[in-house]
């Protein structure tokens, strides 16, 4: 279990590349999505939130802290290493408007904390140009591309939306339907298996934008 998270700690903090990761999901993240609209309904940024499992976060504050007790600045430190080394990944989040992706610009507004037990990340990625919902169907997805990381939002907190005219537009989360073939073999790969990228995202939730 130890080379496990190893794996996903080395990836986030940007020392192991993504083809290096092994098994499938081995680190959980519970996530919380908000929509943020202009005042003239234009989506400007997707705000987010990732709790880490209890064992990612033990694990990845027992490292950072060189095997000492962790101190506020070791947990602080947290969210600036892991928002640099996923800004080449897209911050892990999808986003396309119409048939076309949307870019996100590099992400300037994060801080990490602790809750609980659990390492809490907290961001903002901004779309590098805005989208207008009425001209273009917006939807995003959050998720490690090579399924190591299984992201999921919570059921308690579905995505939801800040700003714009208040109830104009609505969110729906569509549920991955993976098939028992990909399923079987998310769960045969182990450490030992070459990393697969496209894997992720037939195991990602889907939010889906309607405006009137």
């Amino acid at each position: 279990m130890q080379s496990i998270l190893s794996a996903v700690l080395l990836l986030l903090l940007g020392m192991l590349p993504a083809a290096a990761a092994r098994a499938h999901p081995h680190a959980w993240i519970d996530v919380r999505s908000t929509v943020v609209l202009s005042n003239a309904g234009l989506v400007t940024a997707i705000e987010q939130q990732w709790l880490f499992d209890e064992l990612y976060t033990t694990y990845v504050i027992e490292e950072m802290a060189g095997g000492r007790k962790p101190s506020a600045k070791v947990v602080e430190g947290f969210a600036g290493k892991v928002i640099e080394n996923l800004g080449p990944y897209g911050y892990f989040t999808k986003i396309r408007a119409g048939d076309k992706p949307v870019k996100i610009a590099p992400v300037t507004q994060y801080r990490s904390e602790m809750q609980g037990d659990r390492l809490l990340l907290r961001f903002t990625a901004p779309l590098a140009q805005p989208v207008d919902p009425l001209l273009h169907a917006f939807e995003f997805s959050v998720y490690d591309p090579t399924y190591y990381i299984e992201m999921l939002h919570d059921k308690q907190a579905p995505p939801a939306i800040r700003g714009g005219e208040p109830g104009r537009c609505r969110l729906e989360l569509r549920k991955p339907r993976p098939s028992a073939a990909t399923i079987a073999r998310a769960f045969a790969m182990d450490k030992g298996a070459p990393a697969d990228d496209t894997l992720g995202r037939l195991f990602a939730e889907k939010a889906v934008m309607a405006c009137k």
